[in-house]
């Protein structure tokens, strides 16, 4: 889906995240990759899927999140990781409202955190998270 262009498997993600999160939400929106990736792939995989959740939900789908750090977090470190990405929250969008938020791949929450504590911070109610997939991340190595 992210690699090479198949669409179309984010939108069939999309209508079976739906399903799993069977709730109701304000708006759906999600964790924007870095402008580099969007560029390069020519599509935000994370998008494709909160647009497809949002009309399976029948519930509007917004851009509410803008990442401020061109940073990537595939091949970080687990403590890397944990800085996570910085976003920029129009406001008007989520506050008041309960929000669901997607993602792509969780694998230590770090980018979820710090979407949904900028979502929060910005006035949405409540925020919910979902993803399509889980990936353990590698233990903290030790220093001695």
């Amino acid at each position: 889906m992210k690699f090479r262009n198949a669409r179309w498997i984010a939108v069939r993600f999309g209508r079976h995240l739906a399903r799993a999160v069977g709730e109701t939400f304000d708006v759906v929106t999600y964790a924007p990759t870095t402008n580099h990736r969007l560029r390069r792939r020519g599509h935000d995989q994370s998008a494709l899927i909160a647009s497809s959740v949002a009309r399976t939900l029948r519930v509007r789908h917004v851009r509410a999140l803008r990442r401020v750090d061109s940073r990537v977090q595939t091949g970080a470190s687990r403590a890397q990781r944990m800085y996570g990405p910085r976003y920029v929250v129009r406001s008007r969008v989520v506050h008041g409202r309960t929000v669901l938020l997607v993602d792509d791949v969780l694998t230590t929450g770090s980018t979820l955190r710090h979407a949904r504590e900028a979502l929060l911070q910005a006035g949405a109610r409540e925020v919910r998270c979902a993803v399509i997939a889980y990936v353990k991340a590698p233990p903290l190595s030790r220093v001695e």
